[in-house]
């Protein structure tokens, strides 16, 4: 009868180990499953509040697009001397995007090899280049990104010096260029 008796207390013992076991495994478990969620909402939290600013990116892009138009294999497209030259309608951009008021700004000038101005192609406001120039001064977060480069093409038997101006000011907003 002893023997029988220590046989019962060791069987409840054992579901009562079972039990317990249960009750911490899944107290673990939830806290297991809280530090994995509170890690997401962290992780959702520092993505959609860190700012990105790619506005070089996209006045490099510009004046890529618009070196890629106006200079084909070293030399100048014929048509930029003409009076009917329509840039954007040759770089494929859309008019609507550049102007007064506008997030994107080009200064193209052409010089001769006297250093003479040429052309001239402007769309924007001179504002927006002054505010270039301050902006490689002054670190700030509302300053245009800009992008000058300077390229040597040839137009029959002349050279030209072509300087492109490019920028981009604008703050959490989706454009296309074309």
């Amino acid at each position: 009868m002893l023997l029988l008796e220590r046989r019962v207390e060791i069987m409840k013992r054992k579901t009562w180990d079972r039990k317990g076991g249960e009750k911490l495994l899944s107290l673990w478990w939830f806290f297991i499953l809280g530090v994995i969620g509170g890690f997401i909402v962290l992780g959702v939290v520092i993505y959609y509040s860190a700012e990105t600013n790619v506005n070089s990116i996209e006045a490099s892009i510009l004046v890529d697009k618009l070196i890629g138009c106006l200079i084909q294999q070293g030399n100048l497209n014929s048509n930029v001397f003409n009076s009917d030259f329509d840039l954007f309608n040759e770089c494929s951009l859309d008019k609507k995007m550049f102007g007064m008021g506008s997030f994107l700004y080009f200064n193209i000038s052409i010089y001769d090899s006297e250093n003479k101005l040429v052309r001239e192609l402007v769309n924007g406001s001179g504002i927006f280049e002054s505010d270039c120039k301050v902006g490689r001064r002054v670190s700030g977060k509302y300053f245009p990104s800009c992008i000058s480069e300077n390229h040597l093409v040839n137009l029959g038997n002349k050279g030209y010096k072509l300087n492109i101006l490019g920028g981009v000011n604008q703050l959490g907003r989706k454009i296309s260029v074309n």
